[in-house]
């Protein structure tokens, strides 16, 4: 197998540290970059950003850091990040870095669904917390801890509006390579006809695997999630190789 770079975009309020203890269960040709997003982790200094275009255009920049046109790359996108994934995906292939060998999508739905949510992102303090423990596993540390709340309030009200004002453009076809999505059973905010629906968006292969658990199984399934990246990105290498 050739090396690949695979490239993590981490949920709302998520930082990229959350796929650092997939480095040992990964294949070693699979160079495993986590993508930090702006106001966060080590680029908490910078200003955040919260429109997916802003998002998707900053990582672009780190991507091209990474990577130089025509090299072998993958993209991980948990939540949020599937949408920044998406996106990407797109800028990249105009800007030269030809397609991805794969696009890895979990617990997000296909970028053309509707979201018949109401916005959250500017609700009062009170009313924010409520919906954001509609999502589960959302420690308590952070409400509890006045320093820890100050820190990510700000964060998960960018990304939330990131999410809440994206407005999703048809693209004159579909991605041309693998995609291969992942829910979770339990995941209250979204459907698996949401996600099965991310099939629309590419003209090679489109596999689903479900989990137990909501919709931070990302946290639960490093084994298995890293498994099905390790099978596809193996397969998706061959390919290309026969292709070419």
């Amino acid at each position: 197998m050739a090396p690949i770079t695979l490239f993590f975009i981490p949920y709302a309020g998520g930082s990229a540290s959350v796929s650092f203890k997939w480095k040992k269960l990964l294949l070693p040709q699979i160079k495993l970059v986590p993508l930090e997003l702006a106001g966060r982790g080590m680029r908490s200094g910078e200003p955040l950003k919260d429109s997916i275009e802003e998002i998707s255009d900053d990582l672009l920049h780190k991507i091209g850091q990474e990577i130089a046109p025509g090299d072998p790359y993958a993209i991980y996108g948990h939540s949020m990040g599937t949408m920044i994934a998406f996106e990407l995906c797109y800028k990249l292939v105009a800007g030269g870095y030809g397609e991805p060998a794969h696009l890895f999508v979990s617990g997000g739905r296909a970028p053309h669904v509707p979201r018949n949510f109401p916005w959250s992102h500017d609700l009062p303090a009170d009313q924010f917390r409520t919906h954001l423990q509609r999502y589960g596993q959302l420690s308590e540390a952070i409400f509890d801890n006045q320093e820890l709340y100050d820190y990510f309030m700000p964060v998960l009200r960018a990304d939330f509006k990131a999410v809440e004002t994206y407005k999703y453009t048809a693209k004159s076809m579909p991605l041309h390579c693998p995609i291969t999505a992942l829910a979770g059973l339990a995941d209250n905010t979204m459907t698996l006809q949401d996600v099965e629906a991310w099939v629309q968006h590419t003209d090679q292969e489109f596999r689903m695997f479900t989990f137990d658990g909501g919709h931070f199984f990302i946290h639960d399934e490093m084994e298995r999630i890293t498994h099905i990246i390790n099978e596809n990105l193996e397969c998706s290498t061959v390919a290309n190789r026969i292709q070419h």
